[in-house]
């Protein structure tokens, strides 16, 4: 530690919800502006309710008290809260349960409503408690966007404040004859609000910390919760009133890129591309202090340079690669390393855009970046800065090349890299009503359920199809559905009358999508004709790959299926 830097003293307690509900509804309480927003699923805040209720710890919560004043939300569980109180007043930050305190501030301290929501949003913040006996489990919490009254649900909204809940029972009574079946929910409903407002909170308080200190703090969190990327801790360390926040900003540039129909490029990826473009030699550093030190100087003026670096690195990967969308880049490490060509080379000669392409492939079919580390990296860019300057050529290493993945693994870059080369090789697909429909449309959708499967349990990407069929109807049993095409021996010995006929719509299909008639004929028999399928169709892709390598003016070994392992970021 730093003889400069105060020391960290934490200071745990136990809070109950309440209190802490209304530090936050004073203000006292805040959420620091370079936290995510709340993300959570319905599904998960109701857990969170079931838990209290069970007596299940939730976790404990992180404040970092100080008398700075750092920007915070305006509003937590989508309700407002109060300003800060003013300056020289200690405050306390919370820098780990943002995402459990929103649900119980937003849920808790909303006021009851009867009827529908006003908006889309507001419905999660409605959950309700179901009374009756027979509701076990999580089941007994559940949201209900109708809003519509019932005797058996308890809002959650009425739970701290008697007033609510004495006028939600009154409407009960009223409505009910049956006294005996009113006092069982009315007991049900005290022994709940009972469970909820005596929760106990573990509230860890951090003091005399430096925001320094306290964002280090929060990344270092091992939670599985949200997790702060590093331009956001860097956004926290140089936040200024007065302009956008970095983070802000790199979220700009993702939006840009998916709003042309593209897909988000990673964050990450993006930071790291500024952070090369702008000169820090480390792009990989874990002493974001020093970074932010940096960010003051030089990255917000390079910010709109990044932006026209990664679109056009975006436009190579979607025009000149073939990538059909961001999400199937194989490693993020390669947009940074293309925005940093296209910075300093806009507009690349025809050799460059070559050499783009070339390396681009022997790159993710190698497992080039795999454990990429800072010096690996550093090297990397200085490569690539000179072959933008054309003072040298790009020379990946293509001794160990295997671009067909040996099982089908979609965290794989060599599984990602195979998706793209399949979209360039069969761009316009038929489904089996014979429908030409694009490939990179499908992909687009981001739906990892368009890979299906011919026949059960093989993981090779042979056995994977991108092909639409009617409902209820699998992948197998729509091939098996297709119309013979013309016999066998029909045309042989008379290739002109084949080629005056032309292939049926069967044939037609089947080629589409990289299938050999005689392997599908197999399959259609049955017996060990699945395997012989799958098996015929990876050597037709293989053929197909090594042509396409070739194609580059790369030569593949004897050995082209190499290992999905998890190693895309």
């Amino acid at each position: 530690m730093r003889t400069d830097q105060a020391e960290i003293r934490p200071d745990p307690t136990i809070a109950l919800v309440g209190d802490l509900l209304t530090d936050i509804a004073k203000g006292t309480i805040r959420v620091p502006a370079f936290q995510r927003p709340f993300v959570w699923r319905p599904a998960q805040m109701l857990e969170l309710f079931d838990s209290i209720e069970r007596g299940y710890p939730i976790g404990s919560l992180l404040l970092w008290q100080t008398e700075l004043p750092i920007p915070s939300l305006e509003r937590i569980g989508g309700l407002p809260i109060p300003p800060p109180p003013p300056a020289g007043q200690q405050i306390s930050y919370l820098l780990d349960g943002h995402q459990r305190v929103s649900t119980l501030f937003g849920v808790l301290n909303r006021p009851p409503r009867r009827g529908p929501t006003e908006d889309d949003e507001d419905w999660r913040w409605q959950v309700y408690r179901d009374l009756r006996a027979d509701q076990i489990g999580s089941e007994r919490y559940r949201h209900h966007r109708s809003g519509r009254w019932s005797p058996h649900l308890l809002p959650l909204a009425a739970v701290m404040r008697t007033r609510d809940f004495l006028g939600h029972f009154r409407e009960v009574e009223l409505a009910s004859r049956d006294v005996e079946q009113v006092d069982s929910l009315i007991r049900e409903a005290e022994a709940v609000v009972q469970r909820i407002k005596s929760y106990k909170l573990t509230v860890v308080r951090l003091q005399g910390a430096s925001l320094d200190q306290a964002v280090n703090v929060y990344a270092r969190l091992n939670r599985t919760g949200t997790r702060m990327d590093p331009d956001q801790m860097v956004s926290a360390l140089t936040y200024r009133q007065a302009q956008p926040s970095l983070a802000s900003r790199i979220d700009d540039i993702v939006t840009s890129v998916a709003d042309t129909g593209y897909g988000e490029l990673p964050r990450l990826a993006v930071f790291r591309s500024l952070l090369a473009i702008a000169g820090e030699s480390d792009i990989m550093s874990p002493r974001w202090s020093l970074v932010a030190n940096f960010v003051q100087n030089r990255l917000h003026d390079d910010l709109p340079h990044t932006e026209r670096a990664v679109r056009l690195a975006a436009e190579f990967l979607r025009n000149g690669v073939g990538m059909p969308n961001a999400r199937f880049l194989p490693y993020s490490h390669q947009l940074v390393l293309l925005a940093t060509f296209f910075h300093t080379c806009p507009e690349p000669s025809g050799r460059q855009y070559d050499g783009l392409r070339r390396w681009f492939w022997v790159t993710s079919w190698s497992n080039a970046f795999a454990g990429a580390t800072s010096t690996m990296l550093r090297r990397a860019l200085a490569e690539m800065r000179r072959f933008a300057t054309g003072e040298a050529d790009l020379r990946p290493d293509v001794a160990e090349l295997r671009p067909m993945p040996e099982s089908f693994n979609l965290n794989s870059a060599l599984t990602k890299a195979y998706v793209i080369w399949e979209a360039v090789e069969f761009p316009r697909r038929l489904d089996m009503l014979g429908q030409p429909f694009e490939v990179a449309n499908a992909l687009a959708t981001g739906d990892n359920q368009i890979f299906r499967q011919v026949v059960p349990r093989d993981p090779r990407p042979a056995n994977r199809l991108i092909f639409p069929t009617t409902p209820n109807t699998s992948v197998l049993a729509a091939l098996k559905g297709l119309a013979l095409p013309t016999g066998p021996g029909l045309f042989d010995g008379n290739p002109e009358l084949r080629r005056l006929v032309g292939p049926s719509k069967t044939e037609q299909i089947l080629e589409s999508h990289g299938i050999p008639v005689k392997s599908w004929r197999r399959l259609c028999d049955g017996g060990n004709g699945a395997q012989i399928f799958i098996e015929d169709r990876t050597e037709l892709l293989e053929r197909r790959l090594r042509a396409f390598a070739d194609h580059l003016g790369v030569q593949l070994g004897g050995q082209v299926a190499g290992a999905a392992d998890d190693d895309s970021e």
